[in-house]
Protein backbone atom coordinates (compact mmCIF):
# COMPACT_ATOMS: atom_id res chain seq x y z
CA UNK A 1 0.00 0.00 0.00
CA UNK A 2 1.44 3.17 -1.15
CA UNK A 3 -0.90 5.63 -0.50
CA UNK A 4 -3.33 6.74 2.06
CA UNK A 5 -6.12 4.10 2.30
CA UNK A 6 -9.49 5.68 3.48
CA UNK A 7 -12.41 3.29 4.57
CA UNK A 8 -15.32 2.97 6.33
CA UNK A 9 -16.27 0.14 8.64
CA UNK A 10 -19.58 -1.15 8.22
CA UNK A 11 -21.03 -4.76 9.76
CA UNK A 12 -24.19 -6.82 9.35
CA UNK A 13 -25.42 -8.60 12.29
CA UNK A 14 -21.40 -8.93 13.57
CA UNK A 15 -19.92 -10.02 10.06
CA UNK A 16 -18.04 -6.94 9.90
CA UNK A 17 -16.15 -5.72 7.16
CA UNK A 18 -13.82 -3.17 5.76
CA UNK A 19 -15.45 -1.13 2.51
CA UNK A 20 -13.33 1.14 0.68
CA UNK A 21 -15.14 3.06 -2.79
CA UNK A 22 -13.09 3.12 -5.57
CA UNK A 23 -15.97 3.81 -7.76
CA UNK A 24 -14.78 7.25 -8.73
CA UNK A 25 -10.70 6.56 -7.91
CA UNK A 26 -7.44 4.41 -8.93
CA UNK A 27 -8.68 1.04 -8.46
CA UNK A 28 -6.39 -1.14 -6.05
CA UNK A 29 -4.86 -4.41 -7.67
CA UNK A 30 -6.15 -7.35 -7.63
CA UNK A 31 -2.84 -8.59 -6.70
CA UNK A 32 -2.81 -5.62 -3.87
CA UNK A 33 -6.14 -6.51 -2.54
CA UNK A 34 -5.46 -9.98 -2.03
CA UNK A 35 -2.20 -8.79 0.20
CA UNK A 36 -4.48 -5.60 1.89
CA UNK A 37 -6.82 -8.28 2.55
CA UNK A 38 -4.94 -10.90 4.62
CA UNK A 39 -3.06 -7.98 6.21
CA UNK A 40 -5.52 -5.29 7.64
CA UNK A 41 -8.38 -8.02 8.60
CA UNK A 42 -6.16 -9.05 11.42
CA UNK A 43 -7.72 -8.55 14.22
CA UNK A 44 -5.11 -8.25 17.06
CA UNK A 45 -2.52 -6.03 14.96
CA UNK A 46 -4.51 -4.14 12.17
CA UNK A 47 -8.15 -2.95 11.64
CA UNK A 48 -10.02 -6.54 11.95
CA UNK A 49 -12.51 -8.04 9.56
CA UNK A 50 -14.04 -10.63 7.82
CA UNK A 51 -12.98 -9.08 4.80
CA UNK A 52 -12.72 -5.95 2.39
CA UNK A 53 -15.14 -4.85 0.38
CA UNK A 54 -13.99 -2.65 -3.05
CA UNK A 55 -16.44 -0.56 -4.80
CA UNK A 56 -15.93 0.02 -8.45
CA UNK A 57 -18.13 1.55 -11.32
CA UNK A 58 -20.02 -0.09 -13.06
CA UNK A 59 -22.17 0.22 -16.71
CA UNK A 60 -26.27 0.76 -15.91
CA UNK A 61 -25.78 -0.34 -12.03
CA UNK A 62 -24.84 1.98 -9.08
CA UNK A 63 -21.56 0.26 -8.11
CA UNK A 64 -19.97 -2.97 -8.64
CA UNK A 65 -19.16 -5.19 -5.40
CA UNK A 66 -16.08 -7.41 -4.78
CA UNK A 67 -14.89 -8.98 -1.71
CA UNK A 68 -11.74 -10.41 -0.81
CA UNK A 69 -11.35 -12.36 2.33
CA UNK A 70 -8.65 -12.89 5.30
CA UNK A 71 -7.10 -15.96 2.76
CA UNK A 72 -6.58 -13.73 0.20
CA UNK A 73 -9.18 -15.26 -2.16
CA UNK A 74 -12.20 -13.41 -4.00
CA UNK A 75 -15.57 -14.15 -2.61
CA UNK A 76 -18.51 -15.39 -4.84
CA UNK A 77 -20.58 -13.06 -2.85
CA UNK A 78 -21.34 -11.95 0.67
CA UNK A 79 -24.95 -11.59 1.93
CA UNK A 80 -24.32 -9.39 4.80
CA UNK A 81 -21.99 -7.47 2.77
CA UNK A 82 -23.52 -6.61 0.26
CA UNK A 83 -26.59 -4.95 2.54
CA UNK A 84 -23.61 -2.83 4.08
CA UNK A 85 -22.60 -1.55 0.44
CA UNK A 86 -26.37 -0.77 0.09
CA UNK A 87 -26.57 0.35 2.78
CA UNK A 88 -23.16 2.68 2.01
CA UNK A 89 -24.99 3.50 -1.30
CA UNK A 90 -28.56 4.86 -0.17
CA UNK A 91 -25.95 7.32 1.86
CA UNK A 92 -24.36 8.44 -0.25
CA UNK A 93 -26.20 8.69 -3.30
CA UNK A 94 -28.99 9.97 -1.76
CA UNK A 95 -31.72 6.72 -2.52
CA UNK A 96 -34.15 4.37 -1.33
CA UNK A 97 -33.06 1.23 -3.79
CA UNK A 98 -29.87 0.65 -5.71
CA UNK A 99 -28.17 -2.11 -7.69
CA UNK A 100 -25.45 -3.94 -7.46
CA UNK A 101 -23.52 -6.21 -9.80
CA UNK A 102 -21.29 -9.10 -7.90
CA UNK A 103 -19.84 -12.50 -9.18
CA UNK A 104 -23.54 -14.00 -8.36
CA UNK A 105 -25.00 -11.28 -10.90
CA UNK A 106 -27.48 -8.29 -10.05
CA UNK A 107 -28.75 -8.06 -6.41
CA UNK A 108 -31.51 -5.31 -6.06
CA UNK A 109 -31.39 -3.55 -2.38
CA UNK A 110 -33.81 -1.43 -1.11
CA UNK A 111 -34.52 0.11 2.42
CA UNK A 112 -37.04 -0.83 4.40
CA UNK A 113 -36.94 1.25 7.52
CA UNK A 114 -33.77 0.79 9.43
CA UNK A 115 -33.13 -2.38 7.69
CA UNK A 116 -32.58 -3.17 4.14
CA UNK A 117 -34.11 -6.15 2.09
CA UNK A 118 -32.33 -7.98 -1.10
CA UNK A 119 -33.50 -9.74 -3.64
CA UNK A 120 -30.89 -12.89 -3.48
CA UNK A 121 -31.76 -14.59 -6.83
CA UNK A 122 -32.85 -18.43 -6.69
CA UNK A 123 -31.55 -20.70 -4.48
CA UNK A 124 -29.62 -23.57 -6.42
CA UNK A 125 -29.59 -27.23 -5.13
CA UNK A 126 -28.83 -29.30 -8.15
CA UNK A 127 -25.68 -31.12 -9.09
CA UNK A 128 -25.11 -28.78 -11.92
CA UNK A 129 -25.60 -25.88 -9.73
CA UNK A 130 -22.67 -27.20 -7.40
CA UNK A 131 -20.10 -28.67 -9.83
CA UNK A 132 -17.47 -26.36 -9.55
CA UNK A 133 -17.75 -26.27 -5.80
CA UNK A 134 -17.74 -30.86 -5.11
CA UNK A 135 -16.39 -32.94 -7.08
CA UNK A 136 -18.86 -35.79 -6.56
CA UNK A 137 -20.15 -38.13 -9.45
CA UNK A 138 -23.66 -38.49 -10.55
CA UNK A 139 -25.87 -37.17 -12.61
CA UNK A 140 -26.03 -33.41 -13.11
CA UNK A 141 -29.90 -33.13 -12.55
CA UNK A 142 -29.44 -35.48 -9.23
CA UNK A 143 -31.13 -33.18 -6.14
CA UNK A 144 -28.38 -32.19 -3.76
CA UNK A 145 -30.61 -31.57 -0.66
CA UNK A 146 -29.37 -34.87 0.91
CA UNK A 147 -26.05 -34.97 0.99
CA UNK A 148 -23.51 -36.99 2.99
CA UNK A 149 -20.26 -35.50 4.45
CA UNK A 150 -17.56 -36.36 6.84
CA UNK A 151 -17.60 -33.60 9.73
CA UNK A 152 -14.58 -35.15 11.58
CA UNK A 153 -12.71 -39.00 11.88
CA UNK A 154 -14.92 -41.39 11.80
CA UNK A 155 -18.21 -38.78 12.15
CA UNK A 156 -20.53 -38.24 9.24
CA UNK A 157 -23.82 -36.11 8.91
CA UNK A 158 -26.40 -36.15 6.45
CA UNK A 159 -27.34 -32.40 5.69
CA UNK A 160 -28.22 -30.77 2.34
CA UNK A 161 -25.73 -28.57 0.05
CA UNK A 162 -27.32 -25.56 -1.76
CA UNK A 163 -25.88 -22.42 -3.94
CA UNK A 164 -27.15 -19.12 -2.87
CA UNK A 165 -24.48 -17.40 -4.29
CA UNK A 166 -21.80 -19.06 -2.08
CA UNK A 167 -21.86 -22.72 -1.63
CA UNK A 168 -23.43 -24.08 1.65
CA UNK A 169 -23.66 -27.12 3.26
CA UNK A 170 -26.75 -26.93 5.66
CA UNK A 171 -27.27 -30.02 8.64
CA UNK A 172 -29.27 -29.62 11.50
CA UNK A 173 -28.67 -30.57 14.86
CA UNK A 174 -30.35 -30.45 18.61
CA UNK A 175 -26.85 -29.22 20.10
CA UNK A 176 -26.33 -26.25 18.10
CA UNK A 177 -24.21 -24.89 21.45
CA UNK A 178 -21.59 -27.78 21.98
CA UNK A 179 -20.41 -28.06 18.50
CA UNK A 180 -17.06 -27.48 17.58
CA UNK A 181 -17.42 -25.25 14.48
CA UNK A 182 -13.75 -24.35 14.06
CA UNK A 183 -12.27 -28.25 13.99
CA UNK A 184 -15.79 -29.22 12.13
CA UNK A 185 -15.28 -26.65 9.86
CA UNK A 186 -11.16 -27.45 9.42
CA UNK A 187 -12.19 -30.87 9.14
CA UNK A 188 -14.31 -30.68 6.17
CA UNK A 189 -12.39 -27.89 4.17
CA UNK A 190 -9.17 -29.84 4.75
CA UNK A 191 -10.48 -32.31 1.82
CA UNK A 192 -9.89 -30.50 -1.23
CA UNK A 193 -10.72 -33.53 -3.29
CA UNK A 194 -14.36 -33.31 -2.96
CA UNK A 195 -13.95 -29.52 -2.23
CA UNK A 196 -11.64 -27.71 -4.58
CA UNK A 197 -12.55 -23.99 -3.81
CA UNK A 198 -13.43 -24.63 -0.10
CA UNK A 199 -17.43 -24.64 1.34
CA UNK A 200 -19.48 -23.23 4.11
CA UNK A 201 -20.81 -24.88 6.49
CA UNK A 202 -24.22 -24.27 8.88
CA UNK A 203 -25.24 -25.92 11.51
CA UNK A 204 -29.54 -25.26 12.12
CA UNK A 205 -31.54 -25.64 14.87
CA UNK A 206 -35.27 -25.24 14.95
CA UNK A 207 -36.46 -23.01 17.54
CA UNK A 208 -39.88 -22.46 16.76
CA UNK A 209 -42.17 -22.74 13.63
CA UNK A 210 -40.70 -19.42 11.80
CA UNK A 211 -37.88 -19.80 13.27
CA UNK A 212 -34.29 -21.51 13.40
CA UNK A 213 -30.62 -20.30 15.18
CA UNK A 214 -27.43 -21.24 13.18
CA UNK A 215 -23.67 -21.40 13.41
CA UNK A 216 -21.53 -20.67 10.22
CA UNK A 217 -18.01 -21.45 9.12
CA UNK A 218 -17.38 -19.75 6.37
CA UNK A 219 -14.77 -20.30 3.57
CA UNK A 220 -11.98 -18.11 2.76
CA UNK A 221 -12.09 -16.55 6.51
CA UNK A 222 -11.47 -20.40 7.44
CA UNK A 223 -13.55 -19.86 11.07
CA UNK A 224 -16.81 -19.76 12.42
CA UNK A 225 -18.08 -15.94 11.79
CA UNK A 226 -20.89 -14.19 14.17
CA UNK A 227 -23.41 -13.92 11.17
CA UNK A 228 -23.40 -15.08 6.84
CA UNK A 229 -26.21 -13.38 5.07
CA UNK A 230 -25.82 -16.21 2.05
CA UNK A 231 -25.57 -19.27 5.21
CA UNK A 232 -28.91 -17.39 6.60
CA UNK A 233 -30.40 -17.85 3.34
CA UNK A 234 -29.15 -20.97 2.76
CA UNK A 235 -29.90 -22.47 6.24
CA UNK A 236 -34.00 -20.72 5.72
CA UNK A 237 -34.26 -22.50 2.49
CA UNK A 238 -33.06 -25.88 3.34
CA UNK A 239 -35.51 -25.58 6.34
CA UNK A 240 -38.39 -24.11 3.99
CA UNK A 241 -37.83 -27.26 1.70
CA UNK A 242 -37.49 -30.00 4.23
CA UNK A 243 -40.15 -28.55 6.31
CA UNK A 244 -38.41 -28.15 8.98
CA UNK A 245 -40.50 -24.66 9.84
CA UNK A 246 -44.14 -23.42 8.35
CA UNK A 247 -44.16 -22.17 5.45
CA UNK A 248 -43.82 -17.90 5.53
CA UNK A 249 -41.18 -15.86 6.32
CA UNK A 250 -38.12 -17.81 8.59
CA UNK A 251 -36.82 -15.94 11.31
CA UNK A 252 -32.73 -16.38 11.39
CA UNK A 253 -31.47 -16.35 14.56
CA UNK A 254 -27.07 -16.05 14.14
CA UNK A 255 -25.06 -14.95 16.81
CA UNK A 256 -24.54 -11.57 15.58
CA UNK A 257 -27.98 -10.82 15.28
CA UNK A 258 -31.11 -11.49 13.44
CA UNK A 259 -32.12 -11.74 9.37
CA UNK A 260 -35.39 -12.48 8.15
CA UNK A 261 -35.59 -15.02 4.38
CA UNK A 262 -37.97 -15.14 2.90
CA UNK A 263 -38.80 -18.25 -0.31
CA UNK A 264 -41.11 -17.71 -3.46
CA UNK A 265 -42.94 -20.33 -5.49
CA UNK A 266 -39.86 -20.07 -7.87
CA UNK A 267 -37.26 -20.32 -5.55
CA UNK A 268 -36.09 -16.70 -5.07
CA UNK A 269 -34.85 -15.72 -2.01
CA UNK A 270 -35.45 -12.47 -0.66
CA UNK A 271 -33.10 -11.76 2.56
CA UNK A 272 -33.75 -8.52 5.12
CA UNK A 273 -31.37 -7.03 7.75
CA UNK A 274 -29.65 -4.66 9.66
CA UNK A 275 -26.02 -2.75 7.85
CA UNK A 276 -24.68 -0.56 10.48
CA UNK A 277 -21.72 2.32 9.66
CA UNK A 278 -19.42 1.81 12.66
CA UNK A 279 -16.34 3.96 12.10
CA UNK A 280 -14.56 5.99 9.43
CA UNK A 281 -10.64 5.18 8.91
CA UNK A 282 -7.64 6.10 7.45
CA UNK A 283 -4.49 4.27 6.97
CA UNK A 284 -1.09 6.15 6.59
CA UNK A 285 1.06 6.08 3.76
CA UNK A 286 3.94 2.80 4.13
CA UNK A 287 6.14 1.16 1.86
Amino acid sequence: MKDRFEFIKYHGCGNDFILRDEIDRARTPDRERSELAKDLTDRNFKVGADGILFLEGAEGMDASMRLFEPAGNEADMCGNGIRCVGAYLMEKLGKDEVDVLTRDGVKHIVRVGKEYNVAMGTVRWHRADLKAYVKDKGDPSDSMLSFKVKVGPGRTAKGSIVNTGEPHIVVRTNSLDSLKMSEIGDFVNGDRKRFPKGVNINFVQVTGRHTIRIRTYERGVYDETLACGTGATASASVALMLRWVRPGTVNVDTRGGRIRIRLDKDGLAMMTGPAVRVFEGVLSQRA
